[in-house]
């Protein structure tokens, strides 16, 4: 199935706004949150790397943003997404100076070198022209910055396996609809865990487009997985 034109998901998320944090706790089973914690203290723990400036593409309601405000500050932060509902309840309930910009992630509209470090929590899946975007956000990036992606994926180990795919396939939608009324949205979401590309794949991906010292790290099995590269 191809990743469905961008009304079909900019209504999907509006849709399910109001209840969309709590079900992303659920339907992670807890975890999202600890996700998007670890992945933030990953990118700021080195030493080395100091970013000034910082940019959320599909910022939802602001949730992995939320985890770099409270890390550390900024001169400038930036989220970015093209549900009018998420950025409403983001500008609500996320404290300090954020530009929050109503964009189409296949088009951003920001110039080179804008931003030392860019990040997307579980967004890739979406992506109508993936080789672009991944292009476009290095365009970003000042030299020596990261981006970093944050993802569903399928576990490998055999175990695991089976609970989560009976999981991702019949209960993942069930809750969604039960929860928030709205099915056809949360049948996107297990469709395309179940058949998005590989990390290996996403790496490979932006090493062909310019990225640089590439790494990823697995979460609960590999039910989530942090890709960084660096231009």
């Amino acid at each position: 199935m191809p990743v469905p034109d961008k009304e079909f998901i900019r209504d999907a998320f509006d849709s399910i706004t109001p209840c969309y944090d709590l079900l992303n706790q659920v339907l992670s089973l807890g975890m999202a949150g600890s996700w998007r914690e670890r992945s933030a203290k990953i990118l700021l723990s080195d030493p080395r790397f100091s970013p000034k400036t910082l940019l959320d593409i599909g910022c939802g309601t602001g949730k992995f943003l939320e985890c770099f405000l409270k890390a550390r500050s900024w001169e400038s932060v930036t989220g970015v997404d093209f549900s009018v509902a998420m950025l409403k309840k983001a500008r609500k309930t996320i404290p300090g100076n954020v530009m929050w910009l109503q964009e189409d992630f296949d088009a951003l509209p920001f110039l080179e070198s804008s931003f030392d470090l860019v990040i997307s929590g579980f967004t890739l899946r979406s992506v109508q022209k993936l080789t672009e975007f991944l292009s476009n956000v290095h365009r970003i990036l000042t030299p020596g910055g990261k981006a970093a992606f944050l993802d569903l994926t399928r576990p490998r180990n055999f175990w695991v396996r089976l609970f989560f795919f009976p999981y991702v396939r019949f209960m993942l939608p069930l809750l969604g609809w039960l929860f928030s009324g709205r099915r056809k949205a949360y049948d996107f979401l297990s469709h395309s865990v179940r058949s998005f590309q590989s990390p290996e794949d996403t790496i490979q991906l932006m090493k062909a487009v310019g990225y640089r010292d590439l790494t990823s790290k697995s979460f609960s099995f590999g039910a989530a997985t942090l890709i960084i590269g660096t231009k």
